[in-house]
């Protein structure tokens, strides 16, 4: 599955960023743990010490929320770089199958992922026990749910990675697809409520009812997941990313073994995807802007200016992103 000569040569390839993304996830959250001790001794040192309390809260902002950035830039460096360079062309030339390449390089970014946090959690942990604050709020979910988020999001980058010829094209579809189940919902609703005017809400039996319905497709969009909202709901929504992943890596997989190495540079590399897709960021731009340009003035004639521009807009966007190769 994983070859021991094509990992070394992903290890020389990218080491320099391999042993960045290891430093910072180790210390991302043991280095959250510190800051809030370090808070709680400039408060002493400042206030009265009925003022001051040491709590270790991780629904508040802290370093380990952006640990899903060193997956993001592996996956970028591990294909996308390496289609826009066009040495990719190079390593499918080398006695290994497609599966092979995949599977190493997907490998080792998401053993860096997984095992770099899982070293930082269990050196937060000991921190907890040195320090001793008075009370840790979310400490094991947050730290574990990051593991599978920052981890989903690789996956995600990798499957894209896997669909397009160019580091513009991997991030730009990785985003598109961390918010298309919004848009897929979302905008359609939006213009119905616009033209036939009427609230969605209404229709539903209860406003709980539709809340409720609503937050549960909320979980369903990949990108809510960069903020930790999810830490206050269940702790099985946890399960959803890490379906994601399942998914994204065999559509990453089935991709880079079937999909032809030739259109690198081209957004896609499977050519039969430009036009369903182009016709989807077109419809996308209709409707948008559709819903801005009502937004804004709250007339019909705003609406049916925004959905001229959108058209405008999302056909121009996705030609220019889409039918220009890049060069190398």
């Amino acid at each position: 599955m994983v070859d021991r000569g094509l990992l070394y040569r992903e290890w020389k390839q990218n080491q320099v960023v391999i042993l960045l993304s290891i430093v910072f996830l180790v210390l991302a959250n043991p280095l959250s743990i510190v800051n809030a001790y370090l808070s709680y001794q400039g408060c002493l040192a400042d206030q009265d010490p009925q003022y001051c309390d040491f709590i270790v809260n991780y629904h508040r902002s802290n370093l380990i929320d952006i640990n899903w950035m060193p997956g993001v830039i592996l996956a970028v460096c591990f294909l996308g770089m390496e289609r826009s360079k066009g040495t990719m062309d190079f390593i499918l030339s080398l006695p290994y199958n497609r599966s092979q390449i995949f599977q190493t390089k997907f490998w080792l970014g998401g053993l860096v992922i997984v095992l770099s946090q899982l070293l930082g959690f269990l050196l937060a942990w000991l921190l907890i026990l040195v320090y001793n604050p008075e009370h840790v709020y979310f400490f094991e979910h947050s730290s574990v749910g990051v593991i599978v988020i920052s981890f989903m999001a690789y996956c995600l980058l990798m499957a894209a990675g896997a669909l397009t010829g160019n580091v513009f094209a991997q991030l730009l579809t990785a985003f598109a697809a961390a918010v298309l189940p919004y848009l897929i919902v979302a905008l359609p609703v939006g213009n119905m409520e616009v033209i036939f005017g009427v609230n969605v809400w209404e229709m539903f039996p209860s406003a709980e009812g539709y809340f409720k319905l609503t937050n549960n497709l909320y979980y369903l969009v990949p990108l809510v997941y960069v903020a930790n909202d999810w830490l206050i709901d269940s702790k099985y929504i946890l399960m959803i990313p890490a379906a994601m992943s399942v998914l994204f890596y065999l559509i990453g997989l089935i991709s880079f073994k079937k999909l032809p190495s030739e259109r690198n540079g081209h957004f896609f590399l499977w050519n039969r995807l430009d036009r369903p897709v182009q016709i989807l960021v077109i419809a996308f731009g209709i409707l948008g802007f559709g819903l801005f340009g009502y937004s804004a003035g709250q007339s019909i004639i705003g609406y049916i200016l925004g959905m001229i521009i959108g058209a405008v807009v999302g056909f121009f966007v996705s030609y220019f992103a889409i039918n220009k190769k890049m060069k190398h």
